[in-house]
């Protein structure tokens, strides 16, 4: 799989990709994660409160990136750090340091189901499959990667907003547990002001948001 994903990547960099591979290479970026049990992770505590909501008609009505390298005005739990181009966003996006936080931020949720709905969190993975099916998908084909074409950008755009977007999806499908893992849902309202989250500056879960 290594191999064959790196030779999508370098095909969708130089827009080439037919539309079955464009489907391949979103289902590999896409691909369900375990979430690690034994992995105690600190969480981050969102200072709001958030009620389920059709999210699906929100990501679909999103202007992608439409506000990037304009002010950010939202009142975010974490502070912000604006970044000063897309080539700086694409190096912070690309790091480690905002994997980690990415991860981090998944494994929070999936710790909690884990031990306190463990019935609910049984059906992790067909949640993923839906979300990937009905939303994620379309959205990586239809408006990240043509806009990643356009721009001449990293393709790891795609895969960081993805992975954002599937994280909100999580999140919102299980507020009925009352869980408090709510990153994701705070990344979303970025996306929904038209700007790219893209990295993080200190350690997880205290730090600042970088945003392009």
């Amino acid at each position: 799989m290594p191999d064959r994903f790196s030779e999508l990547l370098d095909m969708a960099q130089r827009g080439r990709l037919t539309p079955e591979e464009s489907e391949e290479l979103v289902s590999m970026l896409n691909a369900p994660v375990m979430v690690p049990t034994a992995h105690v992770v600190a969480g981050f505590a969102s200072k709001h409160t958030f009620k389920p909501s059709d999210l699906r008609a929100r990501i679909e009505a999103i202007r992608w990136f439409s506000k990037c390298g304009q002010p950010l005005a939202l009142d975010l739990t974490m502070e912000v750090e604006s970044a000063r181009s897309w080539w700086t966003a694409m190096q912070a996006c690309q790091s480690v340091a905002w994997e980690n936080v990415q991860l981090e931020a998944q494994n929070q949720l999936g710790l909690w189901l884990h031990r306190n709905h463990h019935e609910r969190f049984q059906v992790w993975n067909d949640i993923v499959d839906r979300h990937k099916t009905e939303v994620i998908a379309p959205l990586i084909k239809e408006q990240i990667i043509p806009f990643q074409l356009e721009h001449r950008l990293d393709v790891v755009l795609a895969h960081s907003t993805s992975w954002d977007v599937l994280g909100a999806l999580m999140e919102n499908s299980y507020l009925d547990t009352h869980h408090p893992a709510h990153f994701f849902l705070e990344l979303l309202w970025v996306y929904e002001a038209g700007h790219f989250p893209c990295g993080w500056l200190g350690d997880w879960p205290s730090g600042k948001l970088f945003v392009l």
